[in-house]
């Protein structure tokens, strides 16, 4: 089917082993129920629309952080401010050209044959598969047994068939599963429950559940192997009632995976009997020498980070493609009439397509690299059918690329930013300053609750009488007078509209009279120092992980009332805090980054995330907040690095949120903030992907960071009035 060329000795590989039909065809219902567009639409952003359709999904499938979490309002509009700042970018990105670069066509090619075949999967699978009353009675029937079998195995036919035979020439079962599997055999879990929907293929279920106790099946193949069950005993639960739909939607479920894998396996088999490519064997090695040594090297290094594999991210593979030369990523690794694939875009298909080894070594590479090959190709064909039959022009499929695409515009675009924000040493110094010390005032106070005994007080002062003799005779408290009327240092904050009337006084200034709750104020102001406040630090558990998988079934204990930390020990792939169960210890917000800044917005005990990070998705719980006072003169030297980051963020999202004001005056925006506030959207964050026809998955929709902050420079305000 697929070979190797330019190779004296040729290897090629049938349809069987290739294309694994069964394998490639893993049944993916798409979990993006589509749900019919709404008339109208949320806002409109210069010529494009925000729909209530796309809104909708980007709430409730994807994490978006918000100023108050469990405000629905405030959640809504902060996010929808935030995919108009996406939406406004994305038109500027592209008028400046972005649109034509060569990451940007390629990127949105990749996800756009995704889609594709993810449709025509829908129209040739999906659609024809039919359930009817006697499969979910059959269904249900089997869901009300459990059955408790032993089993041998064996790896080919003839050995499988040497056991049953001596089985049925009076063989002991338990000495052939012995021989079989003397691991499992000695273990005691030699016997395993089976329960409806366990089984992946339907002739093994057939098979199982039409056994009787103490007999034995014959060999049954699957593709892990070949097997004999021996059924040992069976027992039984109610019935679940028909009309539950609860549990017959967990039912048709399994019922229409089966179906579906059986309709799909049915229709690879006759759409590649007739598909030939050939890889070119020289370009292919060349690559497979390439992402060895990248992998060696994270290898060296202990860079393992995707469920313990090695990986390629974004930033490997755009290395790789600068490392060929332009007439090498131009050349064909794939040669077919109908769907030849170059190097160059085979790259950006590792980029779509997570590229997991066990080690780096070159044989390794080269294996695992094949298969993926054969798997992108088979892919391709599938997405070069779909284009074929017209499925491009789909309105839900082309929204949902042209979603990606703002994306991928506005953060191409954000992305210049970066390199064109500087912080000096005296802003560093500054920001040390009015972050890690805190002011602090001393102050003399005149208190009377007659206005006009103050203004008479005032005048006597102006005329140079002694303000401490006059506060020990006319303020209204004795303890005030036994003081001359003086307090002690205090951080203007916590002196309310005294604190913010000495923000601008000079020392020894008086300043009044001033109105408060115990009366009217004459005020001196006698000192000025700077304290330590102290630096904030913050004790997290963290759930962080890479795969979407584990963060599903993280999220699922969690919603189910299971203790975090408990989650986190089994979960967490931070190997920092792998022994402590996930807990971080306490440490100052700034060094834990953009996690350091939520945690310090919870309230101790509270739970936030997932949070997209570098390091995959992150769901953290506080369980401690305190502030260190120690060592604060020393600490603007250690911290410098830490406290340039936090600066340079200040300054980039300031000038990133000045710079999306200015687009919304130059493309427009209106906002229906009666749609928005009459939709109804699931209030839970969630991080969802979604499952691809015929194979693979990506997240359900690209995510936003939160950049609802540019409204706070808008110059023309009126349409932000909610």
């Amino acid at each position: 089917m697929f070979e190797y060329s330019r190779r004296r000795v040729c290897v090629t590989t049938q349809l069987k082993n290739t294309l694994k039909v069964a394998s490639l065809f893993v049944l993916t219902f798409n979990i993006l129920a589509r749900s019919q567009p709404t008339e109208g639409y949320i806002a409109k952003v210069g010529d494009k629309i925000i729909t209530t359709r796309e809104f909708k999904m980007r709430y409730e499938l994807m994490p978006h952080l918000s100023t108050n979490q469990w405000s629905t309002d405030t959640t809504k509009l902060e996010l929808l401010y935030s995919i108009i700042a996406e939406k406004l970018l994305a038109q500027e990105a592209s008028k400046l050209g972005f649109s034509n670069t060569d990451y940007y066509k390629q990127s949105i090619a990749q996800l756009n044959d995704i889609y594709l075949r993810d449709a025509l999967y829908k129209r040739e699978i999906s659609r024809k598969v039919q359930i009817s009353q006697g499969d979910i009675r059959k269904a249900l029937i089997r869901a009300s047994q459990n059955l408790y079998v032993k089993v041998i195995s064996a790896a080919d036919s003839e050995t499988i068939y040497r056991y049953y035979s001596d089985i049925l020439k009076g063989a002991s079962f338990d000495s052939i599963e012995a021989i079989s599997d003397p691991v499992e055999a000695d273990s005691n879990r030699s016997v395993l429950r089976i329960t409806y929907g366990q089984m992946a293929y339907d002739n093994v279920e057939d098979t199982l559940y039409n056994l009787s106790i103490g007999r034995v099946s014959m060999p049954v193949k699957t593709e892990t192997g070949w097997f004999i069950f021996k059924l040992i005993r069976k027992d039984f639960t109610i019935p679940p009632d028909m009309n539950d739909p609860n549990y017959n939607n967990s039912i048709v479920e399994v019922i229409r995976t089966r179906k579906s894998r059986e309709i799909g396996i049915k229709y690879l088999r006759e759409f590649f009997s007739d598909k030939r490519a050939v890889v070119d064997s020289l370009l292919f090695w060349h690559l497979a020498k390439s992402v060895s040594d990248i992998l060696l090297n994270k290898q060296i290094h202990n860079n393992f980070g995707y469920h313990g594999h090695l990986y390629l991210n974004e930033s490997d593979v755009l290395k790789l493609m600068y490392s060929f030369g332009a007439g090498e990523l131009d050349r064909e690794i794939v040669h077919s009439k109908a769907r030849p694939i170059t190097l160059h875009q085979y790259l950006y298909g590792l980029i779509v397509y997570p590229f997991l080894v066990e080690d780096g070594s070159l044989n390794t590479v080269a294996r695992d690299l094949m298969d993926h090959l054969n798997r992108y190709i088979q892919y391709e064909f599938l997405a070069q059918e779909a284009r074929a039959e017209g499925l491009e022009n789909d309105p839900d499929l082309k929204q949902d690329v042209h979603i990606w695409g703002d994306s991928y515009l506005a953060k191409m675009l954000k992305n210049t930013f970066r390199d064109s924000v500087r912080v000096s040493e005296d802003e560093l110094r500054k920001y040390f300053l009015e972050n890690v010390e805190g002011e602090k005032v001393k102050l003399s106070l005149i208190v009377n609750s007659n206005i006009d005994t103050l203004l008479a007080i005032y005048g006597k002062i102006k005329s140079g009488e002694d303000f401490d003799s006059l506060a020990s005779l006319y303020n209204g408290s004795l303890a005030m007078k036994l003081k001359h009327g003086e307090l002690p240092y205090e951080s203007p904050a916590s002196l309310g509209v005294l604190g913010k009337s000495c923000l601008e006084m000079g020392i020894n200034d008086v300043s009044g009279p001033i109105k408060t709750d115990s009366g009217y104020v004459l005020l001196k102001l006698l000192g000025r120092r700077f304290e330590p406040k102290g630096r904030e630090e913050v004790n997290i558990i963290e759930i962080l992980t890479h795969s979407v998988d584990t963060l599903e079934n993280a999220m699922r204990l969690l919603q189910s009332g299971v203790d975090f930390r408990s989650v986190a020990a089994k979960y967490t792939e931070r190997k920092s805090t792998g022994l402590t169960d996930g807990e971080s210890g306490f440490s100052s917000v700034s060094s834990l980054g953009n996690i350091g800044k939520i945690a310090s917005r919870l309230k101790v005990g509270q739970v936030y995330g997932p949070i997209v990070t570098d390091s995959g998705y992150s769901i953290i719980k506080l369980i401690g907040r305190r502030y260190d006072t120690t060592n604060v003169d020393s600490d603007f030297n250690q911290e410098k690095e830490s406290i340039r980051r936090d600066v340079l963020e200040k300054k980039f999202n300031e000038k990133f949120y000045r710079y999306i004001a200015g687009l919304s005056d130059k493309y427009g925006v209106t906002v229906n903030y009666d749609l928005l506030k009459k939709l109804n959207v699931i209030n839970i964050p969630m991080f969802t992907y979604k499952y691809i026809g015929f194979g693979g998955k990506i997240t359900a929709l690209p995510y936003i960071g939160p950049w609802y902050e540019w409204t706070n420079y808008v110059q023309r305000k009126a349409w932000l009035i909610p």
